[in-house]
């Protein structure tokens, strides 16, 4: 295929080089150029061959365990009559995605078929923009073709895209305070602002995007790292109760943040530690739980000096193994004594749940609606995505099918499909953003 596009490269261009198009002031339009993370971007070309086959082609690089790599997309379109391209209005019959999407250019981003492919795309300094390049080729090009060393097919435009993690007004200041750490974002203005502390799970460390995007949003974000973060613990069984208590204790008292209460965001592990929070903390009052069991697992949790959360035990006997990674969907035996009774509490809850989750039963979803007694139902709210995978992240974030789990030390199958799970994050951010909106109004 590459051999054949060679040879005919050079005999299109003859009616179509690319200094034949320099009349164009802009031949690849993004519009805007500059955009949030989570905002929709319109992409054009203009001055094309009518009716011909090209390859848009989309590469970040970005780091993964202090490496770069490089993260690309590919998508095949025929050019109109008038030789332009419009991906609000052309199907991509090929690629990394197929259908009628016009942000399908960068939730199909995957690793380089050059580098390993048992890795995740993550966003973290919230102050650094994510650069894309984009470029058009002449002919349908799969990613392997692309990047092949042998392949000497150039392309016909390039343009840089700026996806910024947060406006630029949104102030970002790192937290030292008693035993909480993470960073605090801060939408303009004096403020109180409802607040929102935002965590992640068993990979550790500090994840900045969501909280970013949600401060770009008007809210007052505590991305909240609990371990394997500077001084805090090195070990997820070393994290006690204590310090979430802290953290509510500090924020919800904070002079930016409004005083009748507040919310948190958080997937998988963090999310358990969520739902401990809305019932054991009464300025908690509105947690939204992404994609993790409704109890406390893995190891017990301790609470001053005391043992508070009989963790329930990983057991590998009920692992999946796969050519992609381990399942371990069905590896937690539980009781419904186990369930975290946030019922207990007056919180709203919000359950987004990914129906191919490959490390969480989505079922474990509707035994929590089905705890909560009759009166108390209004306050629980749960989504299922058919086809979402694990990690649920904001609109337009790569999906990612399996990778290596830094804290386990082996690949875990995430699950999802590209398509689908796409669908979920954008209509999931939706609904996190109008949840947070209605309960900390």
């Amino acid at each position: 295929m590459a051999g054949r596009l060679k040879q005919l490269q050079p005999i299109i261009l003859r009616c179509a080089h690319p200094h034949s198009f320099s009349t164009q002031p802009e031949v690849i339009q993004v519009t805007p150029k500059v955009s949030l993370f989570d905002q929709k971007v319109h992409i054009k070309v203009q001055g094309l061959p009518s009716k011909t086959k090209v390859t848009l082609h989309a590469t970040t690089q970005q780091e993964w365990r202090r490496k770069p790599v490089e993260f690309k997309s590919c998508s095949h379109y025929v050019t109109s009559d008038d030789g332009d391209l419009d991906l609000n209005r052309d199907v991509s019959v090929g690629g990394t995605y197929t259908g009628l999407d016009p942000m399908g250019p960068f939730w199909s981003l995957k690793p380089s078929p050059a580098g390993p492919q048992n890795i995740r795309m993550v966003v973290r300094n919230g102050d650094e923009p994510v650069l894309y390049n984009l470029s058009v080729y002449l002919g349908h090009l799969s990613l392997r073709e692309l990047v092949a060393t042998d392949t000497q097919v150039k392309p016909v435009y390039t343009t840089t895209v700026t996806r910024l993690k947060k406006s630029a007004d949104v102030r970002r200041i790192p937290v030292r305070e008693g035993n909480v750490r993470g960073i605090l974002f801060l939408p303009p203005g004096e403020g109180p602002h409802p607040g929102v502390i935002d965590m992640f799970g068993s990979a550790g460390g500090l994840m900045e995007l969501r909280a970013t995007l949600l401060a770009s949003h008007g809210f007052a974000v505590l991305a909240l790292p609990f371990f394997k973060y500077e001084d805090l613990p090195a070990k997820l069984e070393d994290v006690t109760f204590d310090y979430f208590e802290e953290a509510v204790s500090w924020f919800s008292s904070h002079s930016a943040v409004k005083d009748d209460g507040i919310g948190v965001v958080a997937v998988s592990t963090g999310a358990q530690f969520a739902l401990l929070m809305a019932w054991m903390c009464p300025q908690t009052k509105a947690a939204i739980h992404i994609n993790s069991p409704p109890f406390y697992c893995l190891y017990n949790l301790h609470w001053k000096g005391r043992l508070f959360r009989k963790g329930i035990i990983l057991d590998l006997n009920f692992a999946v193994p796969t050519e992609e990674g381990l399942s371990i969907r069905d590896c937690f035996p539980h009781t419904t004594d186990s369930f975290i009774p946030v019922w207990e509490s007056s919180a709203h809850v919000l359950v987004l749940q990914s129906d191919d989750d490959n490390q969480v039963d989505p079922k474990l979803a509707d035994v929590l609606y089905n705890l909560y007694p009759d009166d108390k139902r209004h306050l629980l709210e749960v989504m299922h995505y058919p086809g979402a995978g694990h990690l649920l992240e904001p609109p337009y974030s790569p999906h990612c099918r399996y990778c290596v789990n830094p804290t386990f030390g082996m690949d875990f199958l995430w699950g999802g499909n590209p398509s689908d799970h796409a669908v979920a994050q954008e209509d999931s951010w939706n609904r996190i953003l109008k949840f947070l909106k209605t309960h900390l109004s």
